[in-house]
Protein backbone atom coordinates (compact mmCIF):
# COMPACT_ATOMS: atom_id res chain seq x y z
CA UNK A 1 0.00 0.00 0.00
CA UNK A 2 1.51 3.30 -1.05
CA UNK A 3 1.50 6.50 0.94
CA UNK A 4 -1.42 8.03 -0.95
CA UNK A 5 -3.69 5.11 -0.04
CA UNK A 6 -2.66 5.38 3.64
CA UNK A 7 -3.46 9.12 3.70
CA UNK A 8 -6.86 8.53 2.12
CA UNK A 9 -7.70 5.83 4.63
CA UNK A 10 -6.74 8.03 7.62
CA UNK A 11 -8.78 10.92 6.21
CA UNK A 12 -11.86 8.69 5.80
CA UNK A 13 -11.50 7.44 9.40
CA UNK A 14 -11.21 10.98 10.77
CA UNK A 15 -14.26 12.15 8.82
CA UNK A 16 -16.24 9.19 10.13
CA UNK A 17 -15.23 9.90 13.73
CA UNK A 18 -16.19 13.56 13.32
CA UNK A 19 -19.64 12.63 12.02
CA UNK A 20 -20.19 10.19 14.92
CA UNK A 21 -19.10 12.75 17.59
CA UNK A 22 -21.20 15.51 16.07
CA UNK A 23 -24.26 13.29 16.04
CA UNK A 24 -23.65 12.28 19.67
CA UNK A 25 -23.41 15.91 20.81
CA UNK A 26 -26.50 16.89 18.82
CA UNK A 27 -28.68 14.12 20.23
CA UNK A 28 -27.32 14.17 23.85
CA UNK A 29 -29.92 14.91 26.55
CA UNK A 30 -28.75 15.09 30.19
CA UNK A 31 -30.81 13.38 32.87
CA UNK A 32 -32.12 16.52 34.60
CA UNK A 33 -33.90 14.49 37.25
CA UNK A 34 -30.58 13.29 38.69
CA UNK A 35 -29.35 16.85 39.40
CA UNK A 36 -29.67 18.36 42.89
CA UNK A 37 -32.38 21.01 42.55
CA UNK A 38 -31.05 22.99 45.53
CA UNK A 39 -27.69 23.51 43.84
CA UNK A 40 -29.11 25.19 40.75
CA UNK A 41 -29.15 28.98 40.44
CA UNK A 42 -32.59 30.54 40.80
CA UNK A 43 -33.18 33.65 38.69
CA UNK A 44 -33.64 36.93 40.56
CA UNK A 45 -37.13 37.95 41.61
CA UNK A 46 -37.91 41.63 42.13
CA UNK A 47 -38.37 42.41 45.81
CA UNK A 48 -40.72 45.34 45.29
CA UNK A 49 -40.76 47.65 42.29
CA UNK A 50 -38.52 49.49 39.89
CA UNK A 51 -39.31 53.22 39.96
CA UNK A 52 -38.68 56.28 37.84
CA UNK A 53 -36.66 59.26 39.03
CA UNK A 54 -39.87 61.29 39.36
CA UNK A 55 -41.17 58.78 41.90
CA UNK A 56 -38.13 58.95 44.21
CA UNK A 57 -37.13 62.62 43.78
CA UNK A 58 -39.74 65.04 45.09
CA UNK A 59 -39.70 68.39 46.90
CA UNK A 60 -40.64 68.39 50.56
CA UNK A 61 -42.15 71.87 50.24
CA UNK A 62 -44.08 73.62 47.45
CA UNK A 63 -44.61 77.29 48.31
CA UNK A 64 -46.86 79.69 46.38
CA UNK A 65 -45.58 83.32 46.24
CA UNK A 66 -48.20 85.94 45.34
CA UNK A 67 -49.12 89.49 46.43
CA UNK A 68 -46.35 89.55 49.02
CA UNK A 69 -47.71 86.43 50.77
CA UNK A 70 -46.59 82.82 50.90
CA UNK A 71 -48.67 79.66 51.19
CA UNK A 72 -47.64 76.02 51.45
CA UNK A 73 -49.36 73.35 49.35
CA UNK A 74 -49.79 70.42 51.78
CA UNK A 75 -48.24 67.18 50.65
CA UNK A 76 -51.46 65.24 51.11
CA UNK A 77 -53.36 67.42 48.59
CA UNK A 78 -53.86 66.44 44.95
CA UNK A 79 -52.59 69.90 43.92
CA UNK A 80 -49.12 68.95 45.19
CA UNK A 81 -48.81 66.00 42.81
CA UNK A 82 -50.70 67.72 39.99
CA UNK A 83 -48.06 70.45 39.91
CA UNK A 84 -45.23 67.91 39.88
CA UNK A 85 -46.91 66.14 36.96
CA UNK A 86 -47.20 69.44 35.05
CA UNK A 87 -43.50 70.13 35.64
CA UNK A 88 -42.37 66.69 34.48
CA UNK A 89 -44.59 66.62 31.36
CA UNK A 90 -43.73 70.11 30.11
CA UNK A 91 -41.16 70.90 27.40
CA UNK A 92 -38.27 73.24 28.18
CA UNK A 93 -35.80 75.38 26.27
CA UNK A 94 -32.45 76.52 27.63
CA UNK A 95 -32.28 80.17 28.59
CA UNK A 96 -29.23 81.26 30.58
CA UNK A 97 -27.19 80.90 33.77
CA UNK A 98 -26.58 83.83 36.10
CA UNK A 99 -24.42 84.40 39.13
CA UNK A 100 -26.14 87.68 40.01
CA UNK A 101 -29.84 87.24 39.13
CA UNK A 102 -32.12 87.41 42.19
CA UNK A 103 -33.57 84.13 43.43
CA UNK A 104 -36.47 83.66 43.67
CA UNK A 105 -37.33 86.21 40.98
CA UNK A 106 -40.50 87.94 42.15
CA UNK A 107 -42.86 89.19 39.44
CA UNK A 108 -46.26 90.86 39.52
CA UNK A 109 -48.11 87.63 38.79
CA UNK A 110 -46.32 85.48 41.36
CA UNK A 111 -44.72 82.07 41.21
CA UNK A 112 -44.29 78.69 42.89
CA UNK A 113 -41.13 77.46 44.62
CA UNK A 114 -40.09 73.81 44.90
CA UNK A 115 -37.79 73.13 47.87
CA UNK A 116 -36.03 69.76 47.70
CA UNK A 117 -34.91 67.92 50.85
CA UNK A 118 -31.34 67.73 49.53
CA UNK A 119 -29.33 68.92 46.54
CA UNK A 120 -30.09 66.96 43.36
CA UNK A 121 -27.27 66.20 40.87
CA UNK A 122 -27.92 68.33 37.79
CA UNK A 123 -27.92 65.32 35.45
CA UNK A 124 -30.65 63.66 37.55
CA UNK A 125 -32.67 66.88 37.78
CA UNK A 126 -32.64 67.43 34.02
CA UNK A 127 -33.33 63.73 33.38
CA UNK A 128 -36.75 64.33 34.96
CA UNK A 129 -37.50 67.12 32.47
CA UNK A 130 -38.07 67.15 28.71
CA UNK A 131 -35.45 69.43 27.15
CA UNK A 132 -35.54 70.16 23.43
CA UNK A 133 -31.75 70.09 23.09
CA UNK A 134 -28.84 68.60 25.00
CA UNK A 135 -28.39 71.02 27.86
CA UNK A 136 -25.05 71.75 29.51
CA UNK A 137 -24.91 73.90 32.63
CA UNK A 138 -22.05 74.89 34.94
CA UNK A 139 -24.31 74.18 37.91
CA UNK A 140 -23.58 70.71 39.27
CA UNK A 141 -26.28 70.37 41.98
CA UNK A 142 -29.76 71.87 42.33
CA UNK A 143 -31.77 72.13 45.54
CA UNK A 144 -34.50 74.62 44.59
CA UNK A 145 -36.62 75.53 41.58
CA UNK A 146 -38.97 78.48 41.03
CA UNK A 147 -41.73 78.57 38.42
CA UNK A 148 -42.92 82.07 37.57
CA UNK A 149 -44.79 84.02 34.88
CA UNK A 150 -42.46 86.31 32.96
CA UNK A 151 -43.99 89.81 32.94
CA UNK A 152 -42.71 90.66 29.45
CA UNK A 153 -42.87 87.36 27.56
CA UNK A 154 -46.12 86.11 29.19
CA UNK A 155 -44.59 82.66 29.50
CA UNK A 156 -43.88 80.31 32.43
CA UNK A 157 -40.16 80.18 33.18
CA UNK A 158 -38.26 77.98 35.61
CA UNK A 159 -35.33 79.15 37.70
CA UNK A 160 -33.15 76.38 39.13
CA UNK A 161 -30.86 77.26 41.99
CA UNK A 162 -27.82 75.87 43.80
CA UNK A 163 -27.44 77.26 47.31
CA UNK A 164 -23.92 75.78 47.60
CA UNK A 165 -22.66 77.22 44.30
CA UNK A 166 -24.72 80.42 44.54
CA UNK A 167 -25.79 80.17 40.91
CA UNK A 168 -29.14 80.48 39.17
CA UNK A 169 -30.13 78.98 35.84
CA UNK A 170 -33.24 79.58 33.75
CA UNK A 171 -35.43 77.56 31.39
CA UNK A 172 -38.44 78.50 29.25
CA UNK A 173 -41.40 76.13 29.49
CA UNK A 174 -44.57 75.50 27.50
CA UNK A 175 -46.75 75.30 30.63
CA UNK A 176 -50.03 77.12 30.02
CA UNK A 177 -49.96 80.49 31.79
CA UNK A 178 -53.72 80.53 32.35
CA UNK A 179 -53.82 76.99 33.71
CA UNK A 180 -50.78 77.66 35.92
CA UNK A 181 -52.48 80.67 37.51
CA UNK A 182 -55.91 79.09 37.77
CA UNK A 183 -54.88 75.75 39.26
CA UNK A 184 -52.18 76.78 41.66
CA UNK A 185 -51.68 80.51 42.30
CA UNK A 186 -55.34 81.48 42.55
CA UNK A 187 -56.01 78.61 44.99
CA UNK A 188 -53.52 79.88 47.55
CA UNK A 189 -56.31 80.76 50.03
CA UNK A 190 -56.90 77.01 50.38
CA UNK A 191 -53.29 76.36 51.36
CA UNK A 192 -51.36 76.83 54.62
CA UNK A 193 -49.88 80.26 55.36
CA UNK A 194 -46.11 80.25 55.89
CA UNK A 195 -43.41 82.79 56.54
CA UNK A 196 -39.67 82.75 55.98
CA UNK A 197 -37.07 82.71 58.75
CA UNK A 198 -34.71 84.59 56.43
CA UNK A 199 -36.80 87.60 55.40
CA UNK A 200 -34.43 90.05 57.08
CA UNK A 201 -31.38 88.62 55.36
CA UNK A 202 -33.25 88.37 52.04
CA UNK A 203 -33.49 92.16 51.86
CA UNK A 204 -29.72 92.45 51.49
CA UNK A 205 -28.97 89.36 49.42
CA UNK A 206 -29.64 88.69 45.75
CA UNK A 207 -29.84 84.93 46.20
CA UNK A 208 -31.42 83.60 49.36
CA UNK A 209 -32.62 80.16 50.37
CA UNK A 210 -35.63 80.56 52.67
CA UNK A 211 -36.63 78.31 55.56
CA UNK A 212 -40.43 78.32 55.49
CA UNK A 213 -42.49 77.65 58.63
CA UNK A 214 -46.25 77.51 59.09
CA UNK A 215 -48.01 80.27 61.03
CA UNK A 216 -51.07 78.23 62.04
CA UNK A 217 -51.57 75.16 64.26
CA UNK A 218 -51.55 71.95 62.22
CA UNK A 219 -54.03 69.06 62.35
CA UNK A 220 -52.27 65.78 61.53
CA UNK A 221 -53.56 62.20 61.51
CA UNK A 222 -52.22 59.49 63.80
CA UNK A 223 -52.11 56.38 61.63
CA UNK A 224 -52.00 52.61 62.05
CA UNK A 225 -50.81 50.21 59.34
CA UNK A 226 -50.52 46.52 58.85
CA UNK A 227 -46.99 45.32 58.04
CA UNK A 228 -45.88 42.36 55.95
CA UNK A 229 -42.39 40.81 56.28
CA UNK A 230 -40.04 40.81 53.28
CA UNK A 231 -38.30 37.47 52.87
CA UNK A 232 -34.54 37.57 53.33
CA UNK A 233 -34.32 34.88 50.62
CA UNK A 234 -35.14 37.54 48.01
CA UNK A 235 -32.05 39.49 49.04
CA UNK A 236 -29.92 36.35 49.07
CA UNK A 237 -30.86 35.82 45.44
CA UNK A 238 -30.32 39.46 44.49
CA UNK A 239 -27.23 40.58 46.40
CA UNK A 240 -25.00 37.47 46.19
CA UNK A 241 -23.31 36.36 42.98
CA UNK A 242 -23.88 32.66 43.72
CA UNK A 243 -26.81 32.17 46.13
CA UNK A 244 -26.03 28.46 46.46
CA UNK A 245 -22.69 29.35 48.10
CA UNK A 246 -24.33 31.45 50.84
CA UNK A 247 -24.05 29.98 54.34
CA UNK A 248 -26.22 30.75 57.35
CA UNK A 249 -25.01 31.16 60.91
CA UNK A 250 -26.24 32.69 64.13
CA UNK A 251 -24.32 35.47 65.82
CA UNK A 252 -23.51 35.61 69.52
CA UNK A 253 -26.34 38.11 70.08
CA UNK A 254 -28.85 35.68 68.55
CA UNK A 255 -29.29 37.58 65.26
CA UNK A 256 -29.02 35.76 61.91
CA UNK A 257 -26.29 36.24 59.31
CA UNK A 258 -25.68 35.06 55.76
CA UNK A 259 -22.33 35.13 53.95
CA UNK A 260 -20.58 33.73 50.90
CA UNK A 261 -17.16 34.44 52.39
CA UNK A 262 -17.01 38.00 51.06
CA UNK A 263 -20.45 39.60 51.10
CA UNK A 264 -22.56 39.43 54.24
CA UNK A 265 -26.13 40.15 55.35
CA UNK A 266 -26.78 40.69 59.06
CA UNK A 267 -30.33 40.78 60.40
CA UNK A 268 -31.10 43.25 63.17
CA UNK A 269 -33.97 43.99 65.57
CA UNK A 270 -35.48 40.51 65.48
CA UNK A 271 -35.19 40.27 61.71
CA UNK A 272 -37.07 43.47 60.90
CA UNK A 273 -33.97 45.24 59.46
CA UNK A 274 -30.97 44.13 57.47
CA UNK A 275 -27.42 45.36 56.93
CA UNK A 276 -25.57 44.25 53.79
CA UNK A 277 -21.82 44.56 53.40
CA UNK A 278 -19.61 44.01 50.36
CA UNK A 279 -16.01 44.86 51.36
CA UNK A 280 -14.46 43.95 47.99
CA UNK A 281 -11.95 46.62 46.99
CA UNK A 282 -12.58 48.54 43.78
CA UNK A 283 -9.49 49.51 41.79
CA UNK A 284 -11.42 52.14 39.80
CA UNK A 285 -11.00 55.53 41.48
CA UNK A 286 -12.54 57.81 38.84
CA UNK A 287 -16.22 58.06 39.67
CA UNK A 288 -18.53 57.47 36.72
CA UNK A 289 -21.69 58.90 38.33
CA UNK A 290 -22.98 60.74 41.40
CA UNK A 291 -23.59 58.65 44.53
CA UNK A 292 -27.32 59.56 44.41
CA UNK A 293 -27.55 58.11 40.90
CA UNK A 294 -25.50 55.05 41.88
CA UNK A 295 -27.71 54.39 44.91
CA UNK A 296 -30.89 54.83 42.89
CA UNK A 297 -29.67 52.39 40.22
CA UNK A 298 -28.49 49.87 42.85
CA UNK A 299 -31.92 49.79 44.53
CA UNK A 300 -33.73 49.77 41.19
CA UNK A 301 -31.55 46.84 40.11
CA UNK A 302 -33.22 44.50 42.60
CA UNK A 303 -36.61 46.23 42.67
CA UNK A 304 -35.96 47.40 46.21
CA UNK A 305 -38.66 50.08 46.29
CA UNK A 306 -41.38 48.76 48.58
CA UNK A 307 -43.03 51.71 50.35
CA UNK A 308 -42.81 55.44 49.45
CA UNK A 309 -39.08 56.21 49.81
CA UNK A 310 -37.79 59.65 48.74
CA UNK A 311 -34.25 60.91 48.17
CA UNK A 312 -33.57 63.01 51.29
CA UNK A 313 -29.82 63.20 51.82
CA UNK A 314 -26.38 62.30 50.57
CA UNK A 315 -22.96 63.00 52.04
CA UNK A 316 -19.24 62.42 51.60
CA UNK A 317 -17.41 60.73 54.47
CA UNK A 318 -13.65 60.69 53.85
CA UNK A 319 -13.19 58.12 51.05
CA UNK A 320 -16.83 57.00 51.18
CA UNK A 321 -20.15 58.45 50.07
CA UNK A 322 -23.61 57.68 51.40
CA UNK A 323 -27.09 58.31 50.03
CA UNK A 324 -30.40 57.83 51.82
CA UNK A 325 -34.01 57.50 50.71
CA UNK A 326 -36.37 58.13 53.64
CA UNK A 327 -39.80 56.56 54.11
CA UNK A 328 -42.75 58.96 53.68
CA UNK A 329 -46.28 58.17 54.85
CA UNK A 330 -49.32 60.39 54.34
CA UNK A 331 -46.96 62.85 52.64
CA UNK A 332 -44.73 63.22 55.73
CA UNK A 333 -41.26 61.80 56.46
CA UNK A 334 -40.85 59.03 59.04
CA UNK A 335 -37.84 60.00 61.13
CA UNK A 336 -37.53 57.10 63.53
CA UNK A 337 -38.95 53.79 64.68
CA UNK A 338 -39.00 53.07 68.40
CA UNK A 339 -36.56 55.95 68.90
CA UNK A 340 -34.01 54.86 66.26
CA UNK A 341 -33.50 56.52 62.87
CA UNK A 342 -33.86 53.38 60.75
CA UNK A 343 -36.76 54.09 58.40
CA UNK A 344 -34.71 54.67 55.26
CA UNK A 345 -32.84 52.88 52.51
CA UNK A 346 -29.14 53.75 52.92
CA UNK A 347 -26.42 52.84 50.41
CA UNK A 348 -22.71 53.51 50.92
CA UNK A 349 -20.20 53.65 48.07
CA UNK A 350 -16.41 53.36 48.03
CA UNK A 351 -14.91 54.10 44.63
CA UNK A 352 -17.53 52.81 42.21
CA UNK A 353 -18.58 49.91 44.46
CA UNK A 354 -21.66 49.82 46.72
CA UNK A 355 -20.07 48.45 49.89
CA UNK A 356 -22.96 48.77 52.38
CA UNK A 357 -26.74 48.78 52.23
CA UNK A 358 -29.26 48.90 55.08
CA UNK A 359 -33.04 48.88 55.04
CA UNK A 360 -36.27 47.70 56.75
CA UNK A 361 -37.43 44.15 56.05
CA UNK A 362 -41.14 44.90 56.15
CA UNK A 363 -43.64 46.48 53.79
CA UNK A 364 -46.55 48.60 55.03
CA UNK A 365 -50.07 48.24 53.65
CA UNK A 366 -51.08 50.86 51.09
CA UNK A 367 -54.20 51.81 53.09
CA UNK A 368 -54.09 52.64 56.83
CA UNK A 369 -56.15 50.59 59.27
CA UNK A 370 -57.60 53.83 60.70
CA UNK A 371 -57.32 57.59 60.38
CA UNK A 372 -59.85 58.49 63.04
CA UNK A 373 -57.51 60.20 65.49
CA UNK A 374 -56.29 63.70 64.64
CA UNK A 375 -53.67 65.55 66.65
CA UNK A 376 -53.32 69.32 66.83
CA UNK A 377 -49.69 70.42 66.75
CA UNK A 378 -48.35 73.95 67.28
CA UNK A 379 -47.46 76.15 64.34
CA UNK A 380 -43.95 76.03 62.91
CA UNK A 381 -43.60 79.64 63.99
CA UNK A 382 -44.17 78.67 67.64
CA UNK A 383 -41.70 75.81 67.24
CA UNK A 384 -39.00 78.18 66.04
CA UNK A 385 -39.80 80.65 68.83
CA UNK A 386 -39.28 77.90 71.39
CA UNK A 387 -35.97 76.94 69.81
CA UNK A 388 -34.78 80.53 69.94
CA UNK A 389 -35.30 80.57 73.70
CA UNK A 390 -33.12 77.49 74.09
CA UNK A 391 -29.45 78.40 74.53
CA UNK A 392 -28.49 75.11 72.87
CA UNK A 393 -29.63 76.31 69.44
CA UNK A 394 -27.90 78.81 67.19
CA UNK A 395 -30.39 80.28 64.72
CA UNK A 396 -28.06 80.04 61.71
CA UNK A 397 -27.68 76.27 62.24
CA UNK A 398 -31.44 75.60 62.08
CA UNK A 399 -31.59 74.15 58.58
CA UNK A 400 -35.23 73.02 58.54
CA UNK A 401 -38.31 72.58 60.67
CA UNK A 402 -40.64 69.80 59.55
CA UNK A 403 -43.64 67.80 60.57
CA UNK A 404 -42.89 64.10 60.63
CA UNK A 405 -43.82 60.75 62.10
CA UNK A 406 -42.41 58.59 64.86
CA UNK A 407 -43.15 54.92 64.18
CA UNK A 408 -43.86 52.38 66.88
CA UNK A 409 -43.84 48.67 65.99
CA UNK A 410 -46.01 46.93 68.55
CA UNK A 411 -45.51 43.58 66.84
CA UNK A 412 -44.03 42.47 63.48
CA UNK A 413 -47.38 42.90 61.72
CA UNK A 414 -48.65 46.20 63.15
CA UNK A 415 -47.23 49.74 63.40
CA UNK A 416 -48.52 53.13 64.54
CA UNK A 417 -47.35 56.53 63.31
CA UNK A 418 -47.53 59.47 65.70
CA UNK A 419 -46.94 63.01 64.38
CA UNK A 420 -44.39 65.42 65.91
CA UNK A 421 -42.39 68.48 64.99
CA UNK A 422 -38.73 67.88 64.10
CA UNK A 423 -35.84 70.27 63.60
CA UNK A 424 -32.82 69.63 61.37
CA UNK A 425 -30.05 71.18 63.40
CA UNK A 426 -26.71 70.85 61.68
CA UNK A 427 -26.96 67.39 60.10
CA UNK A 428 -29.19 65.70 62.67
CA UNK A 429 -32.96 65.54 63.01
CA UNK A 430 -34.25 66.08 66.54
CA UNK A 431 -37.78 65.63 67.82
CA UNK A 432 -39.37 68.57 69.64
CA UNK A 433 -41.78 67.91 72.47
CA UNK A 434 -45.12 69.71 72.06
CA UNK A 435 -45.23 70.63 75.75
CA UNK A 436 -42.10 72.75 75.36
CA UNK A 437 -43.55 74.63 72.37
CA UNK A 438 -46.92 75.19 74.04
CA UNK A 439 -45.26 76.61 77.17
CA UNK A 440 -43.36 79.19 75.11
CA UNK A 441 -46.43 80.12 73.03
CA UNK A 442 -48.35 80.81 76.26
CA UNK A 443 -45.72 83.29 77.37
CA UNK A 444 -43.86 80.97 79.74
CA UNK A 445 -40.08 81.08 79.48
CA UNK A 446 -38.20 77.94 78.63
CA UNK A 447 -36.57 77.90 82.08
CA UNK A 448 -39.99 78.01 83.76
CA UNK A 449 -41.26 75.17 81.59
CA UNK A 450 -38.22 73.04 82.36
CA UNK A 451 -38.70 73.57 86.11
CA UNK A 452 -42.22 72.19 85.79
CA UNK A 453 -41.11 69.26 83.62
CA UNK A 454 -38.34 68.01 85.91
CA UNK A 455 -35.43 66.47 84.04
CA UNK A 456 -37.19 66.31 80.63
CA UNK A 457 -35.38 68.66 78.26
CA UNK A 458 -38.09 68.45 75.61
CA UNK A 459 -35.80 67.12 72.86
CA UNK A 460 -35.09 63.71 71.47
CA UNK A 461 -32.30 63.08 68.98
CA UNK A 462 -32.60 60.80 65.97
Amino acid sequence: MNKEHIKSAILIILIGMSVILSWSLYTYQPDIALLDVSSRYVSNELIGEERSLQEVIRPDQIVVHADGEKALIPRDREDFYALLEKVSQANYEADHVFMTEPYPLMTERGGIELVFPTSIPAEMFFAMLTLEDDYQTPISEIDRAFLYIHDVHDQVYMQFYSSDERRVGSLKSNISVGEFERLFIQNRDEYVTVRSLEEERAQSSLMTEHVYVTTEPMMVDTLSYGASPISIDLFRQSLFTDPSAVKYYQQSDGEDSYTDGNRMINLRHNGTFMEYGNPMFSEVQELSKHVAQAGYEFINGHGGWTDDYILTNWMRLNNREEVEFRLHMNGLPVFSIDGQDLMKLSATRSGNQIVAYSRPLFDLDSVPLNTTQRVELPSGEDVVRSLQQDDYYERQRIAKVSLGYEMEMRNPTFVTLEPHWYVLYGNRWQRIETSQVEAVSQGQTLDEEEEGAGDDDGLESN
